[in-house]
């Protein structure tokens, strides 16, 4: 039986093989479900397992989330990064949130399938949350300023990983132009090109912003 997603198993040769397996299931059923309703881009889909999981496989390898730690991915879409995240740490608590139902809907059908009792559903907006998280995840959801002001009031104080609670963000480039003047500035930056050989992580980063920094700088930006 040849290994299911070489990909990963090339940069986490630590995981488990029950979870590269429950990837590898991830990405059949993300698959048959973009078939029927637009998950991720239909042009990206041969791409999967680099684009989607891969990617947000990245924050696996700098987080390190205490047991019993609770997490939100704001604009989950089709369940990236959540997902993937949330069979790489089953001991912690994940709820991915996005208002589009009949993405939500497909997304809670494929968690069923995975058995995923670690992930919550939620069909919202962002700033409708009032629950706080120990951790804010997205992925190119929106710009910057805009996402900061989501998601730091969904941070609630404390150290349950490392690094400390926070807010992850998938961002490209052009995160420093979305930033400058902004107060609220990542404390650190993990370039993905130095995690993951493939080109497509050139110019693309991992932002860490920690519990503390201002929640909002005024007026929402374009």
């Amino acid at each position: 039986m040849s290994e299911p997603l070489p990909i990963v198993a090339r940069y986490f040769d630590d995981l488990p093989r029950e979870r590269i397996a429950a990837l590898s299931r991830l990405c059949d059923l993300v698959r048959d479900w973009n078939a029927r309703i637009n998950l991720i881009s239909r042009k990206d889909i041969a791409h999967l397992e680099e684009h989607h999981l891969l990617h947000s496989l990245a924050a696996a390898k700098v987080w390190k989330p205490a047991a019993g730690s609770t997490a939100v991915d704001l604009g989950s879409g089709g369940g990236f990064p959540g997902l993937p995240l949330a069979i790489v740490f089953p001991e912690c608590r994940f709820t991915l949130v996005d208002f589009v139902g009949k993405k939500m809907k497909a997304v809670q059908e494929i968690v069923d399938e995975l058995s995923l009792e670690n992930v919550r559903i939620v069909r919202d907006r962002a700033e409708n949350l009032t629950d706080r998280f120990d951790y804010v995840i997205g992925r190119a959801v929106a710009v910057l300023p805009q996402f900061l002001d989501w998601a730091l009031p969904l941070v609630r104080p404390g150290t349950n990983g490392e690094p400390g609670n926070g807010v992850f963000y998938f961002k490209g480039s052009r995160y420093r132009d979305e930033l400058a003047g902004d107060p609220r500035q990542p404390t650190q930056v993990w370039p993905l090109h130095e995690l993951f050989a493939e080109d497509y992580f050139a110019e693309k980063f991992l932002l860490y912003f920690p519990v503390g920094v201002p929640t909002s700088v005024g007026p929402k930006r374009a």
